[in-house]
């Protein structure tokens, strides 16, 4: 009867163990990250007594947790790719209502300006009508300066994002390095696997894969190393933080958070490496968004200047002086980088500006404005200046620059900062310049070592510069060439008609050419010339560029955000259905280990029942 005791005693507590398990399962139902666990019972050892083997009864094995890792990894990579689209999204949308709010405003008072300039064609000697054209110009300057202002605040907003986001994932890291550790002990002292410490381990995981793409590699101990999607910069790694940090970039006038790692006590910048989570979507939408409309908005403003500035020397005013520029002419502002060598100099002597390139035309004595510095020698050359100079405005391109000193050739090395696209390179001492997308780069015989970088954003620079410069009414260069040379005739004869070897000289008191070329300028395709030089965009239709850039990418936000929630709904259906709690089943589970726990009991009590009937036999 030992045997029969022994069988129900074990029963009973595998049974009530499997009913703990249980329990534990439906009290866990609505727990974040829970896995449900299932007792294994299995078959005690038989004895072998004579030549039969004889049943040793049940017992739980294990309690084994109901989970898949490559599950749970694609949770962690749909997580990180909701929260980037998510995030960015939410940032688009907001930038994308700044554009639309200013939008009419913007292409309101172009057109208005082109309207006033309008008026002054009609009427060019009217200081009514002139001084309208320069309220135009102002109240344009004031409406970008308030554009500018605002994008220059979401700018900020995103770096106090990017600081906020990296407290949260160190965060996060703390918490799966404390559970790791309470892992690894785990795993040391027993052999059932500590089931719910890898269920919140797991959750502490997925929240932060909400911040940052990541991969996870399971250790031999139980413990878990974290790193970057990439798989090369490990965030924990033998259980050891590698915590990211939020600081101002390299270029410190830049006023740009980036993020950084210290890797085997170097620190490295790592934003172009973080691609997922709601860190991803922050840093994609300043790269691929912000950055964009600005130098979208900028290209349009540079090319508006120019033109308009070269038109307006191309005119005299009505006291007969030559057109002097109506807005700031571009100056590039060169950013130094922190890590350049300390004796450099800081490359503000670096010029870059819009000035043609008269490299090719010939006799060219007078840069503009033509008031300050002498006239070309004759019309013709005056013209063709003119025109170099509509022909550069096609070739800029909405980007950035950045510098690299190269001391074997003495040059500074110009590459595109986004795409790291070799662009060409100027002479260091200055004495040469190189011209760029429409841009002269020119050194500044300065001090510079090796590997010392500049970056230059001109498209940025002229937001925060754009100013109208003219603010008398007889300044207003309308008057165009005079039709004849007059200089030498006497009084009441004919002169000579014009030609391309005529002096400069302006037209009659009253004359209308010069303003009204740049009336012109408002239906001139001046913008992004293709690959036969041609453009192909007028200034209006540069600034709906960046409108219509700004919209596709928050419909491709839009789209991707609902295609990544849907991916992510059904692998949280799939651990669902695998992992999840059903009250159902476990309801089953509850009465059917009950009924066996019952049982078990019975054959206790039926087993001590026989004892006591044998030892009465025995008593007599």
């Amino acid at each position: 009867m030992a045997d029969m005791l022994q069988i129900g005693t074990q029963a009973v507590n595998t049974f009530k163990r499997a009913l703990d398990v249980t329990s534990h399962n439906i009290a866990n139902v609505d727990t974040d990250g829970y896995s449900r666990q299932r007792a294994e019972i299995s078959s005690n050892t038989p004895s072998v007594v004579g030549m039969q083997f004889l049943g040793g009864g049940s017992k739980v094995s294990t309690i084994e947790r109901i989970q898949a890792d490559y599950i749970q990894r694609q949770l962690y990579s749909g997580q990180s790719l909701v929260e980037k689209y998510d995030s960015s999204l939410s940032l688009a949308t907001q930038l994308e209502g700044i554009i639309a709010g200013n939008d009419e405003g913007v292409r309101e008072f172009m057109q208005r300006a082109f309207d006033s300039i309008q008026e002054v064609s009609s009427d060019p000697t009217a200081t009514a009508t002139r001084q309208m054209f320069l309220d135009e110009l102002d109240n344009l300057d004031s409406h970008i300066s308030n554009l500018t202002s605002v994008l220059g605040d979401l700018q900020k907003q995103t770096n106090d994002q990017i600081g906020s986001l990296t407290i949260e994932i160190n965060d996060r890291l703390d918490a799966v390095q404390k559970i790791n550790d309470q892992v690894e002990r785990a795993y040391a002292v027993g052999t059932q696997a500590p089931n719910d410490l890898l269920d919140q381990r797991d959750q502490a995981i997925l929240e932060l894969s909400q911040y940052i793409d990541i991969k996870t590699y399971p250790q031999e101990d139980g413990q878990v190393d974290i790193f970057l999607s990439g798989g090369d910069l490990p965030l924990l790694a033998d259980n050891k933080k590698t915590y990211l940090s939020a600081e101002l970039g390299p270029y410190r006038d830049e006023n740009r958070t980036e993020m950084y790692m210290n890797i085997s006590g170097q620190k490295i910048m790592i934003s172009d490496r973080i691609e997922g989570g709601q860190l991803g979507g922050v840093l994609d939408f300043r790269s691929e968004m912000l950055d964009k409309a600005q130098n979208d908005l900028g290209l349009t403003l540079n090319g508006m200047t120019a033109s308009m500035n070269w038109q307006h020397y191309q005119g005299w005013d009505l006291n007969g002086d030559p057109g002097e520029s109506l807005f700031s002419p571009l100056v590039g502002k060169v950013l130094d980088n922190s890590n350049n060598d300390d004796l450099s100099d800081d490359g503000s002597g670096i010029s870059i500006m819009f000035n043609p390139d008269t490299t090719a035309l010939t006799g060219l004595n007078g840069t503009p404005p033509y008031s300050v510095n002498p006239q070309p020698d004759s019309y013709g050359e005056k013209q063709a200046y003119f025109d170099q100079a509509i022909k550069e405005i096609g070739q800029m391109q909405p980007r950035e620059y950045e510098l690299r000193f190269n001391s074997v050739t003495d040059q500074f090395d110009v590459f595109d900062r986004k795409t790291n696209e070799a662009l060409g390179s100027f002479d260091r001492d200055g004495t040469t310049e190189t011209f760029i997308d429409g841009f002269e780069f020119k050194g500044d015989n300065g001090v510079y070592s090796q590997g010392d970088k500049f970056v230059v954003k001109p498209h940025q620079d002229i937001l925060e510069d754009f100013a109208v410069l003219v603010d008398d009414p007889d300044m207003v260069a309308a008057r165009g060439q005079s039709p004849v040379e007059t200089g030498l005739v006497p009084p009441g004869v004919s002169g000579t008609p014009l030609s391309n070897s005529s002096p400069p000289e302006a037209a009659a008191y009253g004359d209308n050419t010069n303003i009204a070329n740049m009336a012109g300028l408002q239906s001139k395709s001046i913008l992004l010339s293709d690959a036969n030089d041609q453009a192909t965009s007028t200034l209006l239709g540069g600034y709906s560029i960046m409108s219509a850039n700004v919209g596709m990418y928050v419909r491709s936000s839009e789209i991707q955000l609902t295609a990544q929630e849907n991916v992510f709904q059904q692998l949280t259906d799939r651990r669902d259905s695998l992992s999840g709690v059903s009250l159902d089943e476990e309801a089953v589970n509850l009465l059917r280990y009950q009924q066996a726990y019952d049982a078990s009991a019975q054959i206790i009590s039926t087993s001590q029942s026989l004892f006591q009937t044998l030892l009465s036999v025995v008593r007599g």
